[in-house]
């Protein structure tokens, strides 16, 4: 019945004169929504009105109904037609719906299915810098779709392009207000989920599985690195590329390589206590802190203390952390100040095993105050316990109450100390993490490798399953499975990923979103060049009886690609009438739901 509906739309639209609604509706104006009730002098409002429920009926077809529909009938014309065909009507679909994200997405998961489908002996990687090109245009168009970013950061992947596919990740991870992957999903509800929510972890586990894919690829090219490379590429970072990076989270720099470098000479020692009160003076002395806080805020911290803690929980509290020390000064060839880490499995487990939140380095000011807060929240603790601690030292009491007080300073002191090396390791990790990936990316024998369809089942299904199309030559086995078959299908023994990382860039801001409020304008404003565009259909749906192979020219790249499973359809049917009933025959959709 589209077609009625189609007609009956732009009758709706096209009337010259139409009469006054509520001449017709007895009702008008009783219910929500009816603006301007019966009032005589609000006809051009309410007429108004009724042809904007006419866009939003027309635009929930369009979108519920129509593009579902003809969605799943490309799908069914890639299988038994072939991916080429397939690959040219999924183009038509998205050129027909410009506005709808799913109808978009369908041009590049079509492709996809396309380049899958070539012969074994072809390297698909050229043909997937297309596909990604589409994706490219599809995540500026729709940013705030996670199953367009989820299908792109795949695409990345594959191409070996791992910081890009990670800060995509990242940007999916990140997005406010995400669309609703049942509106995107590419077989049509192969996200499940009961609600958004549901529907969102879904896609969130896809991001961090295709992280720690990414995790386990460089894990093993670290692995394969020699002891050389990693000591002149990893181990050793210098102080002005370590300042470049710390500019990038504060702009102030308050924090500097050089005053680093003269504290260290100065002190002999990296780690120094900040007062959580004044945050005035560093202290190199936890005694020293002590005496300055009693001494200065006797309000704050009772005099007292003093007489009761044991020296040793301080030394114990400095000791701690002994792992940082694998980082020291040394100086290059040309007598550049470079940071050396010297134990490399603990570089390994900096880069590799931190949270997989992706929070990178933070602004100097903004860790000390947070160490400031947390140091008055145990003062307060320590008061309190004090203002009920016995005078009497031998007092059952007093014993009981002292290790809890002494435990709570202990606290207190690893709370408000501050490493440098802590500070300089978590803007090593961000660089280096951003250097390996690089390095992985830019490796000729790795940039070299021909990718298979194999390699693109492996990660846009749950399960790789060899594929046939890189099978038996002999046999002539040319039966693959789709990328639909697993498609967003969450593995039940997910974990999450422990890969640093800082946040990738927002996509830009365009104009077209995928949200149903939306799509009732840009679906009917788009309508009027509905005919126009499935005027451009040109495909027999009948099946090539010979099923034989065919040569096939793509787009963008010069060179032939055979193309299997493929079949040989004409190219010349005539458009019989302007309805679109018969355009949608044409499309091969099934109007019977």
């Amino acid at each position: 019945m589209y077609a009625e509906a189609e007609a009956e739309f732009r009758r709706a639209l096209s009337i010259p004169n139409p009469s006054d609604p509520a001449l017709h509706n007895a009702a008008y104006g009783m219910y929500e929504g009816y603006e301007h009730e019966r009032d005589p002098a609000f006809v051009a409002e309410r007429v108004e009105e009724a042809r904007e429920r006419a866009r939003g009926s027309y635009a929930r077809m369009t979108v519920e109904e129509l593009v579902p529909s003809a969605v799943q009938r490309v799908l069914e014309a890639g299988k038994l037609l072939g991916a080429a065909e397939g690959r040219k009507r999924g183009k038509l679909v998205a050129e027909t719906f410009p506005n709808l994200a799913r109808a978009q997405y369908l041009h590049a998961y079509m492709d996809l299915e396309f380049v899958r489908s070539l012969d074994p002996a072809i390297d698909k990687r050229p043909f997937l810098r297309r596909t990604l090109t589409v994706a490219d245009r599809l995540a500026r168009a729709f940013p705030r779709s996670p199953v367009i970013a989820c299908f792109r950061a795949k695409l990345l992947f594959i191409l070996g392009e791992y910081d890009a596919a990670e800060r995509e990740c990242r940007r999916a991870l990140d997005m406010k207000e995400p669309d609703d992957p049942q509106l995107d999903c590419i077989p049509v509800g192969s996200i499940s989920g009961e609600n958004l929510g549901a529907r969102l972890v879904s896609l969130a586990c896809e991001f961090h599985e295709l992280i720690n894919k990414i995790l386990m690829v460089a894990a093993d090219y670290w692995d394969s690195m020699s002891g050389e490379r990693r000591h002149d590429s990893f181990l050793r970072v210098r102080s002005d590329v370590l300042q470049d990076e710390y500019s990038k989270v504060d702009p102030l720099c308050a924090f500097t390589m050089s005053d680093v470098r003269s504290f260290v000479r100065e002190h002999k020692s990296w780690k120094f206590w900040i007062c959580p009160i004044c945050d005035r003076k560093r202290f190199v002395d936890s005694g020293l802190l002590l005496s300055h806080m009693c001494g200065k805020h006797p309000r704050a911290v009772l005099p007292r203390l003093q007489s009761l803690l044991d020296q040793a929980l301080s030394s114990e509290a400095s000791e701690e952390g002994g792992f940082l020390d694998g980082v020291t000064f040394c100086e290059d060839s040309a007598e550049q100040d470079m940071i050396c880490l010297n134990k490399s499995s603990v570089v390994f487990k900096w880069l590799f095993y931190a949270p997989s939140s992706g929070v990178g380095a933070k602004p100097l000011p903004e860790v000390r105050a947070k160490k400031r807060e947390k140091g008055c929240m145990i003062l307060e603790g320590i008061k309190e316990k004090m203002r009920t601690l016995p005078t009497d030292k031998s007092s059952t009491e007093f014993a009981e109450a002292l290790p809890r007080i002494q435990e709570l300073w202990h606290n207190f002191l690893k709370a408000s100390m501050l490493d440098y090396r802590g500070v300089i390791l978590e803007l090593a990790r961000s660089f280096l993490w951003r250097e390996l990936k690089k390095c992985m990316t830019e490796d000729p024998q790795l940039a070299a490798k021909r990718i298979s369809a194999t390699d693109i089942d492996a990660i846009f299904t749950t399960e790789a399953e060899p594929s046939h199309a890189e099978g038996d030559h002999e046999t002539g086995g040319n039966e693959q499975p789709s990328q639909a078959d697993g498609a967003l299908i969450v593995s039940e023994d997910h974990k999450e990923s422990k890969v640093p990382i800082e946040h990738g860039e927002s996509s830009e801001t365009p104009a077209n979103n995928t949200e149903l409020t939306d799509l009732v304008t840009s679906v009917a404003e788009s309508g009027n060049d509905l005919y126009a565009t499935l005027d451009k259909l040109d495909i027999d749906p009948k099946i090539n009886e010979n099923n034989q192979e065919s040569e096939f020219q793509v787009e963008g790249e010069s060179s032939e690609a055979t193309v299997t499973n493929m079949a040989d359809p004409a190219t010349s049917m005539a458009e019989s009438g302007n309805d679109l009933d018969v355009k949608l025959e044409n499309l091969q959709i099934n109007r019977n739901f």
